[in-house]
């Protein structure tokens, strides 16, 4: 059976209630057999920009590195979070207006996600989101909703909505591309780490970073979605889960053939953007 199709079994055997998504079965090992451990959070509130998409793109990419996997959904803000299961939390992207409920149904366990994070499991949140684990949000009507403050941001919303295109190199070396649909300015600490550098786009506030990243708390504004777009980066995010769950990662590899498609998409879109970088298209 082909990875795709493997994928396929997996995504059509689950249903839309199931707390769980695991490829342990199709991958023939035992369901006690300890692999990454995903919160998938709040997905019904957390639901812009296609990131239902990056939760399927972890099952998929971990399927294709033959890699033991269980994705959890946790629904309600009421929900318990359990902390000692989980090796990764993804939050997708979401309205700027739903960061305040989030950041009050997080406050009571602001420690246990700090400890996460020091810990060196993997928190990735991806575009508004962001705004739950910085300092805090300026609206346009005046209202200031403080973060937790695991991250050195401070968001401030927009007059208008900024879209495009987004070409980042990460710190540690690794392109990514995707787009960017920007509804706040996000301003670093001076001693905050951003997650890259603008290759093209906006980035945080047109002054050359994008993101953030504490230890493997990473923010960035890049969608597309990025986890799809970027397999590379997805595969380097599972195995930082998966050490941080005491497993073994060598040899765990994305096989070039197993990513072709994504690795040609890739390369159109960059080729795209270096025509606007060029002046040959006008934006």
């Amino acid at each position: 059976m082909s990875d795709f199709k493997l994928f396929n079994e997996i995504r059509s055997g689950s249903h839309y209630t199931d707390p769980e998504i695991s490829n342990h079965k199709a991958l023939g090992v035992s369901e006690n057999e300890r692999g990454v451990h995903i919160l998938w959070m709040y997905p019904d509130v957390l639901n812009m920009h296609g990131s239902r998409g990056d939760a399927m793109a972890l099952l998929r990419f971990s399927n294709i590195m033959k890699l033991p996997c269980t994705i959890r959904r946790i629904n309600k803000l009421t929900d318990e979070i359990p902390f000692d299961w989980a090796d990764m939390m993804f939050f997708p992207s979401g309205d700027l207006a739903a960061v305040e409920d989030i950041v009050k149904a997080l406050t009571p366990v602001r420690q246990q996600l700090k400890e996460f994070r020091d810990s060196g499991k993997v928190i990735f949140t991806v575009g508004s989101t962001g705004a739950v684990f910085g300092k805090g949000v300026s609206f346009l009507d005046g209202r200031k909703v403080r973060g937790l403050g695991l991250l050195d941001t401070v968001f401030r919303q927009r007059q208008r909505v900024s879209g495009n295109d987004l070409w980042i190199n990460t710190t540690d070396g690794t392109e990514l591309v995707g787009v960017q649909i920007q509804m706040a300015d996000v301003k670093l600490g001076k001693d905050q780490e951003a997650f890259g550098k603008v290759v093209y786009g906006r980035g945080n506030n047109e002054d050359g970073t994008e993101g953030a990243r504490t230890k493997n708390l990473i923010f960035t504004h890049l969608l597309g979605p990025v986890l799809v777009k970027n397999p590379i980066f997805t595969a380097e995010l599972l195995k930082l889960a998966a050490e941080s769950a005491g497993l073994k990662t060598d040899g765990i590899v994305l096989d070039e053939k197993d990513i072709s498609l994504e690795t040609a998409s890739l390369e159109d879109i960059k080729t795209f953007i270096g025509r606007k970088i060029s002046g040959e298209i006008k934006w």
